[in-house]
């Protein structure tokens, strides 16, 4: 067995790795081989590195964006002060930032169920979001809340609203239960 194999890369990803490694200063083929010695040996331990690896660059586009996060027993009781006015205020800065975030996010990765799906999570993390497929290219993401408030339910409702925008997801529709928050839209891909 040779201690040498020829792996066949598309030409876009050594472009890419090449114009990384020149920024680092070391040799593409040591990129390279750096990137699949670290990432193996996680993807051993962690089956879903490389969704966490999408999750860290979310996060950071988030931070980025100037996003803040709270603990949810903290932010729960800060909103449960709040006015109406108030928090129409910070629904608008949710919908603003959130389309922004889905804007960005189309650039870095394709727009898929899944990415649809991560960013739910990502921005409404104490919720959990199940993903139905309902025919071709129509999909259903149930967000539901165990410990939920009047509050947070508004303010999911308008980070869909945001991520839908940004994603340009113009065939949707949002409805809003007790304590779970709908999102049906139609015009997605699986990959």
């Amino acid at each position: 067995m040779s201690s040498r194999r020829f792996i066949a890369l598309s030409e876009k990803l050594l472009v890419e790795a090449i114009r990384v490694a020149e920024k680092l200063g070391i040799p593409y083929t040591v990129l390279i081989e750096k990137i699949l010695t670290e990432v193996l040996e996680l993807l051993r331990y962690k089956k879903n590195l490389l969704e966490s690896l999408t999750m860290v660059d979310a996060f950071d586009d988030i931070r980025r964006l100037g996003g803040v996060f709270l603990p949810e027993k903290s932010a729960a009781e800060i909103l449960a002060h709040k006015s109406t006015e108030e928090l129409s205020k910070i629904c608008l800065e949710l919908t603003t930032m959130t389309a922004w975030y889905a804007e960005l996010s189309k650039v870095k990765r394709p727009l898929t169920p899944a990415e649809v799906k991560n960013s739910l999570e990502l921005w409404v993390p104490s919720a959990r979001v199940d993903l139905i497929k309902e025919g071709e290219g129509a999909y259903k993401f149930v967000i539901s809340f165990v410990n939920y408030s009047r509050e947070f339910l508004e303010l999911s409702k308008c980070i869909a609203e945001g991520l839908l925008k940004g994603y340009g997801l113009e065939e949707h529709e949002l409805s809003v239960g007790h304590s779970v928050l709908v999102v049906r839209v139609g015009g997605l891909s699986e990959e």
